[in-house]
């Protein structure tokens, strides 16, 4: 359903729950004594994704942004790189068992109190909510585009 006139209260409602939401999710690097693309990055490791450009694309962030954090978890002793056989230009990331243990130990745990919360709103609940969250991340970043085409 499409109005002409947005109800900015609910705009503005929408915007500071999502900031508020960030900031929840912000705690979970810290919990864990890591930054952010840390955290992160490690996550995506542990789900199969094993190449910084993969990492970078997975998390929309810089290739710098990446390489600074794989520095950090390279010296925490948490990840290995190793170039690939048939392409020297790309590392594949390995955890070390330090970086097995703290993702068991920490990042798991988290992930299980956020699937404790899931678990509390309706399986319809949690439907609607991804439905919605993705049906407007898709429709602001199409927008996006579009501007940024417009402007050049």
């Amino acid at each position: 359903m499409q109005r002409d006139h947005p109800d900015y209260g609910q705009v503005k409602f929408f915007r500071d729950t999502f900031k508020d939401l960030e900031s929840v999710y912000d705690i979970f690097p810290k919990l864990c004594g890591l930054s952010g693309t840390e955290y992160w990055a490690l996550s995506m490791i542990h789900e199969g994704i094993s190449t910084q450009y993969g990492i970078c694309e997975h998390l929309s962030l810089s290739r710098q942004t990446v390489n600074s954090a794989f520095r950090q978890l390279k010296k925490k002793g948490l990840i290995r790189l190793e170039t690939m056989d048939n392409n020297l230009r790309v590392k594949q990331v390995y955890l070390t068992e330090a970086g097995k243990k703290l993702i068991e130990k920490e990042i798991c745990n988290i992930h299980k109190l956020e699937e404790e919360v899931w678990k509390k709103m309706s399986n319809e609940e949690q439907q609607q909510l991804s439905t919605l969250l993705y049906k407007y991340k898709t429709l602001l970043s199409d927008t996006l585009l579009n501007y940024k085409e417009s402007l050049k």
